[in-house]
């Protein structure tokens, strides 16, 4: 178990180098969208490659990616229901607009660009597959529910156009090449896959640097003033995961679908939800505030709940 502690201590103290390389302008603000595309475009998807052609195509893998995406897709609805409930009735937020911003954040989840990588590190590339399939039913709530449940008269009207735009990214791609693979059966040669693998393998590392530089940029002051935010923030990281794992706990399913959809819920705000805010017209600034604090916050909780997870489970 101390071994286990020490990995995932290990992973957070990669966001704190971060952190203090932005501070000292070794990864400057202007250097961010530039460290994002490499992630996002060559580096993670490589590592969703590797993890899904690895894999060989059977009737239990077949089963799980099922079971695994339609479990996605009920705990993104539950999810929202549970944030839209807790954001009227007992923060009371107002106005409506914001509302229905904060209702729909609460649901989505940081599973890809932070996920992918912690739960590679952690749990090893049975789970992180698990995950890919999850962030499939991720993408179908944050680019088709989400404007649905945000748009009004004021928006610019929700279009299957702009949300087949907004899928057209690498890492959705090839989640879905990828898959398209296994089950055909087809499998890169090996010295591509080591190369693909070995990038992917960067993930963790690049991606934690980039979470520690985005959150030097952050103004904690006076986002924490706000009290139904930090609120918000709270019920998300705590709440979420350990009504899921009540949920999900007692299902008939295997350990690693159990730890996934749990483990899922432990992430913050996904950074994808902020452009979708943008395309329904609204101001993208409160959801920026909430990705900004619930990933401060998951500092915390997400070493936390993966070591719960790692006990109570046995795993490792």
């Amino acid at each position: 178990m101390l071994i286990i502690v020490e990995k995932i201590l290990s992973i957070f103290l990669i966001v704190g180098l971060g952190f203090i390389a932005n501070k000292k302008s070794i990864m400057p603000k202007e250097s961010n969208d530039l460290f994002i595309g490499l992630l996002i475009k060559v580096i993670c998807p490589c590592l969703i490659f590797a993890s899904v052609t690895s894999n060989t195509i059977s009737p239990d893998v077949y089963k799980s990616v099922v079971l695994i995406f339609v479990g996605g897709l009920i705990f993104f609805l539950l999810a929202y229901v549970l944030g839209f409930l807790l954001c009227k009735y007992l923060l009371k937020i107002q106005p409506a607009q914001l509302l229905s911003t904060y209702s729909f954040a609460f649901g989505s989840i940081n599973s890809g660009f932070m996920g992918f990588p912690i739960t590679y590190a952690i749990f090893g590339k049975e789970i992180l597959f698990l995950m890919v399939i999850h962030n499939i039913a991720l993408n179908l709530y944050l680019y088709t529910f989400g404007p649905l449940v945000m748009d009004d008269s004021s928006s610019e009207k929700f279009s299957i156009r702009k949300t087949l735009t907004s899928l057209n990214n690498p890492c959705t791609i090839a989640s879905f090449v990828s898959i398209a693979m296994l089950f055909l059966g087809l499998k890169l040669p090996s010295f591509l896959f080591e190369s693909v693998d070995m990038v992917g393998n960067a993930t963790t590392p690049f991606s934690m640097l980039v979470i520690g530089m985005q959150l030097g940029q952050c103004d904690f002051k006076s986002i924490i003033k706000d009290s139904k935010l930090f609120l918000a923030s709270v019920f998300k990281m705590l709440l979420l995961p350990i009504l899921t794992f009540l949920l999900v706990n007692w299902l008939p399913v295997s350990v690693s679908l159990k730890v996934c959809l749990i483990f899922a819920a432990a992430f913050p705000v996904a950074v994808a939800s902020s452009p979708v805010v943008s395309i329904v017209g609204k101001d993208p600034l409160p959801i920026a505030k909430y990705i900004a604090l619930t990933t401060l916050i998951s500092i915390a909780t997400i070493p936390l709940f993966s070591g719960l997870l790692i006990s109570y489970y046995h795993l490792g």
